[in-house]
């Protein structure tokens, strides 16, 4: 198939397959989480998307249709005869306005970021010779991810486009499994930083409108038949499908199981906001590299980024926390453990004046965007406020995505430096309150 084309940004839809049959979980989409149906907490998400002008749901099932007309979204009816999401939002596709770029957002989703809608959605755009524009997200488990066939894995070449996805682990790592006899399985057991390789398929797809209608008119393919993949399909036909390596996690509701952690997350009814402990800092220097390595893929270099230590971060915890004016307050989840935390004390940032400083403000993916931030923030200035404290500032790396929740905060850009990591020197804007009181 040739290209098709440029479109334009700002006719970017999202449209929301949805069934009732679930083989695993029947009805999960109208689900109540949080006073309101699973279906409703996808689509708002993917309405969240600062790309996305327009998001509705498609389904087969009035009640389903019922439900988002009646909470004031758009739902349109499909045949109940399409065999995949692809094929339902195809339809919806034929009677949506030429060029327009299609965000097909799986409705089981409630905590799919806005974010990596908008990564996708910008990637398709950018790249003129693109069909589809897809996610993925580094594998970190051997036995739950790698060597699980529900996890699909994907392998991209340096142009970014997607040459296979399969059930099974790839690509496969030679060298590293000579050292071991040829074993792979006992390579990433000695060498766990070889699960580095892998990336985990995520499921989101953005197409160009001309090529979804096309795709959904092309017959089942070889390899689709044999992997149960239907973008196989596309690829086997010649499609260039870019990969995004977003980085953030979300949670499919698959089983009852799933359902519940989603639950609990989005009903919050046992979070805990607290200052920490020393026990504590294993678990939060593993949350500030994840967050890492997840939100700041594509923006930092990713060797320095496979790289990070969870002990060395710990270790630079558990020395600030002999000083005096050192604090750090925690979020916990119950069956979750530490999901954010943010530390803080006398400022360290050189030529500033101010009283308090940040240092680290950081939640885990899939825990972001849910109003824990916010609330963090305000039990920070409260604590420095009790302190006596009356102004704060903060440094960011000027490629960080955080900059937008440092602005919304009220922070002021104030002063510019640097900040080296590894041999590379980056460079960084600091924010200031200068009357915490005026928040």
């Amino acid at each position: 198939m040739e290209p098709h084309g440029i479109n334009s940004q700002q006719n970017v839809i999202a449209v929301i397959p949805a069934r009732y049959a679930s083989t695993r979980l029947p009805g999960k989409l109208l689900l109540e989480i949080a006073g309101k149906p699973l279906i409703l907490h996808t689509l708002g998400q993917a309405s969240k998307a600062r790309t996305v002008s327009r998001a509705m749901v498609a389904t087969d099932d009035k009640r389903i249709f019922d439900v988002v007309n009646s909470s004031g979204g758009e739902a349109v009816m499909t045949s109940p005869d399409h065999h995949s999401g692809s094929d339902r939002v195809a339809e919806v596709a034929e009677n949506l306005p030429a060029n327009s770029i299609i965000v097909n957002v799986q409705g089981d989703e409630p905590l799919i970021s806005p974010d990596t809608i908008d990564a996708a959605v910008q990637a398709l755009i950018d790249d003129e010779r693109a069909d589809i524009a897809t996610t993925c997200a580094p594998v970190t488990s051997k036995r739950d991810e790698l060597l699980n066939g529900n996890v699909v894995k994907v392998v991209a070449g340096d142009n970014g486009y997607a040459l296979y996805f399969s059930r099974s682990p790839m690509p496969f790592p030679r060298e590293a499994a000579l050292r071991y006899e040829g074993n792979p399985d006992w390579a990433i057991d000695e060498e766990p930083e070889l699960l580095s390789l892998f990336r985990r398929h995520t499921g989101l797809y953005v197409y160009r409108r001309e090529y979804l209608l096309e795709f959904a008119k092309l017959p089942s393919s070889k390899l689709e038949q044999i992997e149960m993949l239907e973008q196989l399909r596309a690829l086997e036909n010649g499609a260039r499908i870019k990969v995004v390596d977003t980085r953030e996690s979300s949670i499919g509701v698959d089983t009852a199981e799933d359902f519940e952690r989603v639950k609990r997350i989005l009903e919050r009814p046992n979070v805990v906001f607290r200052e920490a402990t020393a026990d504590d800092i294993p678990n939060v220097a593993r949350v500030h590299v994840e967050s890492w390595q997840k939100s700041f893929a594509g923006l930092l270099p990713q060797d320095y980024l496979d790289h990070l230590s969870v002990e060395r971060r710990a270790e630079v915890f558990r020395k600030r926390v002999s000083e005096n004016s050192y604090k750090m307050i925690v979020v916990e989840v119950v069956e979750e453990g530490i999901i954010g935390f943010a530390d803080f004390g006398e400022p360290v940032l050189p030529g500033v004046d101010f009283d308090a400083q940040i240092y680290s403000f950081y939640f885990l993916a899939e825990f972001q965007r849910m109003g824990f931030g916010r609330e963090m923030f305000d039990r920070c200035i409260k604590k420095i406020q009790g302190r006596g404290f009356r102004s704060l500032c903060l440094d960011s790396l000027e490629v960080s995505p955080y900059r937008r929740f440092d602005s919304k905060m009220g922070g002021t850009i104030v002063g510019r430096a640097s900040h080296k990591l590894g041999d590379t020197g980056f460079a960084t804007v600091i924010y200031g309150w200068q009357d915490l009181g005026e928040i």
